[in-house]
């Protein structure tokens, strides 16, 4: 009986014993997943870069908002640049005073704002030599010459003779003068014909306030003949 009981407990330990000179299994703990930071992601398709800016309208460079002008087609007219139309009011002014003699010619101008017509107007002084210097000039009673830009035809009328303008002295204005009331003036045009809005033409329509601070004593004398014009021109502002 006894070895009996030794012959069980041998073949019990047989099987869960390992094999002789067998070391003995560890069990392997389970793998730890990776750090999120450390997980990668594939997605077919292209690589894909970082958002593109977007531009504040504000901050649009003049060549872009040329073009943008020059995109929009506003308002069908014969006449749309202002040396055109500039050209069509020297030869109106020549045939109402002759095409001889001085003068000064104003900008373009609009009675107010907004304008009732698709129109330019430019204010033509006849001048005469004054004997108290070389540079000085008698003013003449002017004529008002009208510039349809739809149809491109011209209308003059003769005005009184300024009552605060008796001579003047007449220099040349400095090229940064000139440009910019260049600039002012094709703005004035393209807000006429609707190819851009007044907030947006503000600061290109500063060069009349330019003028005009060279030009004092014309300006006082177009104040008594179209203040409305005149003050919007030289203070625009979004209707």
């Amino acid at each position: 009986m006894r070895a009996l009981a030794i012959v069980l407990l041998c073949n019990l330990g047989c099987r869960s014993a390992p094999g002789a000179g067998e070391p003995a299994r560890v069990a392997e703990p389970p793998a730890e997943a990776p750090p999120a930071a450390e997980t990668m992601t594939y997605v077919s398709g292209a690589k894909v870069g970082p958002p593109a800016p977007t531009g504040e309208p504000a901050l649009e460079t003049d060549a872009a908002e040329a073009k943008r002008v020059a995109a929009v087609a506003g308002i069908p007219a014969k006449l749309d640049t202002i040396a055109a139309a500039r050209e069509l009011a020297l030869g109106a002014a020549d045939g109402a005073f002759g095409q001889t003699g001085e003068r000064l010619m104003t900008p373009a101008l609009v009675p107010a704002w907004p304008a009732e017509k698709r129109a330019l107007i430019f204010v033509v002084y006849p001048l005469t030599s004054s004997k108290t210097g070389i540079n000085r000039f008698v003013v003449g009673a002017p004529v008002e010459v009208t510039v349809d830009l739809l149809d491109g035809t011209t209308a003059t009328r003769k005005l009184r003779r300024s009552a605060v303008l008796g001579e003047i002295e007449v220099g040349r204005d400095s090229s940064t003068v000139r440009q910019n009331i260049d600039t002012a003036e094709q703005t004035l045009i393209d807000l006429l014909l609707e190819r851009r809005s007044v907030d947006r033409s503000l600061v290109l329509l500063d060069g009349y306030r330019e003028w005009f601070n060279h030009h004092l004593d014309v300006m006082t004398d177009l104040d008594h003949r179209m203040p409305k014009g005149l003050r919007w021109l030289r203070q625009p502002q979004v209707p």
